[in-house]
């Protein structure tokens, strides 16, 4: 199994005015993290030796922290970490600073989502960027993860996607260096979509979390009131959290994050 986490993410400053624990009703609970972390400890044997090697692995964390990305007590203190940095660092020029969801074409059948990989897509990325006119921009974000039900008879099946926060560049230059690269069809109507972020500071808190999410979900197309297409959402059955975790574990945080500029006061994007 790969060594992931280099850094002890446990010994740096969260800042408490951008703290998601303290500041967002909404973010995980200590009492949650260890719930969800119990669950995935019953669940993932059944997953052959990878899965026992990260269920040992999560039993063990306590007073010295296992620091797994697949450790949902792990991921909230993270969470924290990241959450209140890119906050803290966004409110000195909120005004600059737009969302990214980037949908690739990549889809990966329940019980082989150990077949994704994510250094590929990130090196893509990199590349993107760099020929972009939006390559001296900051990037910072994370991959995540949602299990697709379609409308025929197909059977459900993993998606990784990116979302991440840019600083600087403008909405349009933006779309234009990626849009080229991920064209829509019948599932992904709209692969690239780039907003102006909302400048409040709980707003900032809530993106910046979200860049790098907790809870991963099923998203299943439906109709709204009107008859328009729309998608709803709910939690991951536990055998398919179990599965993601395993990939969560080996990828490691910093695997799974977006990081691209140069600051030299912003730590998240120089951390090893």
């Amino acid at each position: 199994m790969e060594a992931q986490m280099k850094f002890n993410f446990y010994s740096l400053d969260i800042n408490e005015d951008y703290d998601p624990a303290k500041q967002l009703k909404k973010f995980e609970t200590m009492s949650e993290a260890h719930v969800r972390r119990r669950r995935l400890v019953r669940a993932l044997p059944d997953f052959g030796e990878p899965g026992r090697a990260l269920a040992e692995r999560l039993t063990g964390c306590g007073f010295f922290r296992c620091r797994s990305a697949g450790c949902p007590v792990c991921l909230r203190a993270f969470r924290r970490w990241w959450g209140s940095t890119l906050a803290a660092y966004m409110s000195r020029d909120p005004d600059y600073w737009f969302t990214v969801s980037i949908v690739p074409p990549d889809l990966f059948d329940v019980g082989h989502l150990h077949r994704f990989r994510w250094k590929l897509l990130k090196d893509r990325l990199r590349n993107q960027i760099a020929r972009s006119q939006v390559n001296r921009a900051i990037f910072l974000g994370g991959m995540d993860y949602n299990l697709v039900h379609f409308a025929d008879d197909r059977a459900p099946r993993w998606r990784p996607h990116l979302y991440f926060l840019v600083g600087g560049g403008g909405q349009g230059l933006i779309e234009g260096a990626f849009r080229r690269h991920y064209p829509r069809d019948e599932d992904t109507p709209r692969p690239v979509v780039v907003t102006p972020q909302r400048t409040e500071d709980k707003d900032l808190m809530t993106t910046a979390t979200y860049t790098f999410k907790a809870r991963f979900e099923n998203r299943r197309p439906c109709r709204d009131r009107r008859g328009n297409v729309d998608t709803e959402t709910d939690e991951l059955a536990l055998p398919h959290q179990a599965e993601l975790a395993i990939l969560l574990d080996r990828q490691g945080f910093l695997g799974r994050a977006i990081r691209h500029g140069e600051d030299r006061y912003l730590p998240a994007l120089t951390v090893r």
